[in-house]
Parts: C-alpha cells; sequence; structure tokens
C-alpha cells in the first residue's frame, strides 16, 4: 500500500469523526443549555526519509539532507465551547438559567453530575407528602450546596434569587427562607438551602453523558475540574438558556467536510487505480 493511498485512508477517517460532531452540534441546536463541540485536527508524522544517492551530501547544500513522510491528518481532541446561549423567558418559577461561567449542581445514580439545563420539575418524596424534589427532565436531583436534594414545601410559590437562595410563599402569602438542619460539631443549626452550582475549571475533564449530562471520568479529581461558584455567576429564575450552536457556520462547516471527504476519496480510488496499472505492467 503506497503513501498516498494511506493518506488518503487516514484523513477519510478523520473527516467522519468531523462530521459526527458537527451533525451532533445540528441536531441539538434547539436543546435547553447544550454546549458545542469544536473539533481540531493535527497532521500525522511518520518518518523522515533522507534524499537519495550523492544529494543528500553535496557540499554547500543550504536544505536539508531529508524531507518528511507524513500519513494525512487525523481529530486530535474534541473541546466544549462553553460561550454564554441566549436567555429565553418563560415564566415558569422551576425553569432556571445560569449567567456565567457555571452548571447546576445534579445527582447522578448517586454520584455528582453536572448540567447546563434548567429545566427543572417536581417530583415528590417517598412518605412525605408536604415536601417535593426538584428534578431534570431525565429524573435527576437537583443538590444543593452542601450535595443534598433539593426538598421545597410542596404547593407553594418557590421563589429563588439570584444566588440561588429558595423562598417559598405559602397560600396566604407568607414568604419563608426554605432551611435545611445541618449537624456541626455535634449541634444541630438551621442553614438556608441554596442550588448548587458549580464553576466548571476544565470543561475538557467532564465526560459527557447522554441528556447533556456531565460526570467525572473514574480517574479525575473533582478539584481539578470544577470549583466554587464566582461572585459574578448569577441564577434567573423564569429563563433557560438555548444552545449555543450557529447553525449557519455548522451547516457550513457539513459541507466543507463533505467536500474534503469526497477529495480523499478520490485520492483513494486515484491511488488504486495507478496500483492496478503498476501491477499489470509487464516488462
Amino acid at each position: 500500500m503506497n503513501n498516498s493511498m494511506i493518506s488518503a485512508m487516514v484523513a477519510m477517517s478523520g473527516i467522519q469523526q468531523k462530521l459526527g460532531v458537527v451533525s451532533d452540534n445540528i441536531a441539538n441546536a434547539d436543546t435547553v443549555g447544550y454546549k458545542s463541540k469544536e473539533a481540531t485536527f493535527e497532521d500525522v508524522f511518520a518518518i523522515v526519509k533522507q534524499q537519495p544517492g550523492a544529494a543528500s551530501s553535496l557540499a554547500g547544500r543550504s536544505t536539508a539532507s531529508g524531507y518528511n513522510i507524513g500519513f494525512g491528518a487525523r481529530m486530535g481532541d474534541v473541546t466544549m465551547n462553553m460561550t454564554q446561549g441566549a436567555m429565553q423567558t418563560t415564566g415558569n418559577p422551576t425553569d432556571l438559567a445560569i449567567q456565567g461561567d457555571a452548571m447546576f449542581r445534579v445527582s447522578v445514580d448517586g454520584k455528582e453530575g453536572w448540567t447546563r439545563e434548567g429545566s427543572f420539575h417536581f417530583v415528590p418524596v417517598a412518605n412525605d407528602p408536604k415536601s417535593a424534589y426538584m428534578a431534570t427532565a431525565q429524573g435527576y436531583l437537583l443538590l444543593d450546596n452542601q450535595g443534598d436534594p433539593i426538598k421545597v414545601p410542596a404547593k407553594t410559590d418557590i421563589g429563588i434569587d439570584d444566588k440561588g437562595v429558595i423562598r417559598s410563599t405559602d397560600g396566604q402569602g407568607r414568604v419563608t427562607v426554605v432551611n435545611k438542619t445541618v449537624v456541626e460539631n455535634g449541634q444541630e443549626r438551621q442553614i438556608p438551602q441554596s442550588i448548587g452550582v458549580d464553576r466548571v475549571i476544565h470543561p475538557e475533564g467532564l465526560q459527557q453523558m447522554d441528556g447533556n449530562l456531565f460526570v467525572l471520568p473514574a480517574n479525575a479529581q473533582r478539584a481539578q475540574v470544577v470549583g466554587t461558584m464566582s461572585a459574578d455567576t448569577e441564577i434567573r429564575q423564569g429563563f433557560l438558556e438555548s444552545s449555543n450552536v450557529d447553525l449557519s457556520s455548522e451547516m457550513t462547516d457539513m459541507m466543507n467536510v463533505q467536500r474534503a471527504y469526497q477529495l480523499a476519496a478520490r485520492a483513494l480510488s486515484s491511488s488504486d487505480q495507478m496500483m492496478n496499472l503498476t501491477n499489470t505492467i509487464r516488462g
């Protein structure tokens, strides 16, 4: 197999992966809180080939005695574009959006997970009809800043300020802060319960799951990936964050990718034809 055929095959494989990234972005152009992906490419370097014969040892030559032989390009990495999406007003008190570089903290099979999708709803608490949990559309419970599920009084109006502190309003118009009991040094005390929001330090350190959800890989350290919400980050109640996918840009990328794939396929076909001609030559 000659170098041109190898280069075309490697290029087609990388372009096909790029097409998958673009297709994923287009499919999620209307997904709440979705962050678009960006793919980077790198050369596949193989060997340095020396100039043949006496040409490699001529006195006074200014060019290198060898030249690089590469085998096309491959997709190196896929990163998330964390640019803020547009805010859409919904008026729904359980719809939340984050203004800033952060993610909602949720419970995923007993472990922490993160998402930008703020379309929450109430789910009943077993054996406690007076309370309700807040959960995502997929059923993952929203956590507070202590890592416990958000529990609010059922059948009341819920208000959430820009820092995530929760207040409830009963049927008589009385507003109270939703507190939770914590134990410190053997003593119980009440503290306000607020929405758990974490700042994403290294988005590339998160592993994406279905449903616009992210978790820590098995070997990752939490402190190296997420941290405390910054002071300028705010929570907006009654809003949802739109996807940050630029559909026109993605469609342009798709056309470019398709043309690049066609070019690589023609190069592969030409290499195959030349190899067949070479094999049929008789002395």
